[in-house]
């Protein structure tokens, strides 16, 4: 019983990597050729022989080693019938064939990648040189592993032989325009492969422009004028962007500064509560006043002087009121005034009575 599930779990993975490699082997196409290759591409010994473009449509890797190459429609007709008859016809048509070896790591094709084949008819050179020439063929085609599957054929115009243009896809890999992409089978749409402008074995085949942009503005404005107004443009709306910054900053901060002077205007001239006595009693601040004031009055002041010193006390002591310049002004007789009496300034002797 364990024997039997490690079969059918081989046998799975097996189908599973065969259906892959058939799935990766069905996306590869024959994308360009070239026959009469007087002084194009050259093979690795410096030749101009005739050559074809494999590419990849697919997204993953494709190993195109095991795969056939032919040129030859009478036999790929004889090999597609089946019996004992077929066999022989198909051994006999690989036998034709230019079967791509297996075991060269460079048949890897990446994806959306290609290889070049050569049509020299002499595959001792390497891989990539095929058993048949380029000037015997009116058409190429690429087969399956087995030699009998079709994956893509590419017939040559009559001309090819003659014709200094390469022949193939315009965008690469897309050999019809229906969603199939194929000429073979029972899907088959029509070949839409033509001459091409450009040869581009091993890279793309459609060649997008790469100009630069200082060269379309170089084509586009010759003598800079576009430029000149586009700098100065640049330039001027960078200094009214600054200028407008400036303006804005200034505004705001003469406001700001108007506003903290107003602040300064008010806070002096408002009016502020005086100090309340603490629980009701005088402090010794104040207690030092009134003797002040009473002493004051003892020494021969004014009753209007006493008033005024009572007055400022009580204001000062229990009524909310503006701080004064702290001068007291009192109308009074310059030669009768004891404030203006120089004497009273001096102290006191001390008298002593026995």
């Amino acid at each position: 019983m364990k024997n039997l599930r490690y079969l059918c779990l081989t046998l799975v993975i097996s189908l599973a990597a065969f259906a892959v490699q058939a799935q990766s082997i069905v996306d590869l196409r024959l994308n360009e050729v070239l026959i009469k290759n007087d002084e194009n591409f050259t093979d690795e010994y410096s030749r101009h022989v005739p050559w074809v473009e494999v590419f990849n449509t697919s997204f993953n890797s494709v190993n195109i080693g095991g795969c056939y190459l032919t040129n030859d429609t009478t036999g790929l007709a004889a090999a597609q019938k089946r019996g004992k008859a077929g066999q022989d016809a198909l051994n006999a048509f690989k036998a034709k064939c230019y079967n791509i070896p297996s075991g060269d790591p460079k048949t890897l094709i990446p994806q959306r990648s290609s290889v070049v084949f050569f049509l020299d008819g002499d595959p001792t050179y390497g891989t990539f040189h095929v058993s048949f020439k380029g000037e015997e063929c009116s058409y190429i085609a690429l087969l399956g592993s087995d030699g009998r599957t079709l994956l893509d054929l590419m017939e040559l115009p009559a001309d090819m032989r003659t014709s200094d243009k390469s022949f193939g896809c315009e965008v690469d890999g897309i050999v019809t325009e229906d969603e199939e992409n194929t000429v073979v089978g029972k899907k088959a749409g029509k070949d839409i492969r033509k001459y091409l402008e450009t040869f581009t074995p091993g890279s793309n085949n459609k060649v997008i422009s790469s100009e630069s942009k200082a060269d379309k503005l170089a084509k586009n404005d010759p003598h800079g004028i576009a430029m000149a107004l586009t700098s100065m443009g640049i330039v001027f709306t960078v200094l009214f962007i600054i200028f407008l910054v400036l303006k804005i900053f200034a505004y705001y901060s003469k406001k700001e500064q108007m506003k903290k002077e107003a602040k300064e205007a008010k806070k002096k001239d408002e009016v502020k509560a005086a100090p309340a006595s603490k629980d009701g009693k005088p402090t010794d601040e104040e207690l030092a006043a009134i003797t002040a004031a009473l002493h004051q009055a003892n020494i021969g002041g004014s009753d209007e002087e006493t008033v005024a010193i009572a007055m400022a006390l009580y204001f000062y002591l229990y009524t909310n009121h503006d701080y004064e310049s702290e001068v007291l002004t009192f109308n009074y007789d310059s030669e009768n005034s004891t404030w203006a009496q120089k004497h009273f300034n001096f102290k006191q002797n001390p008298s002593y009575r026995g």
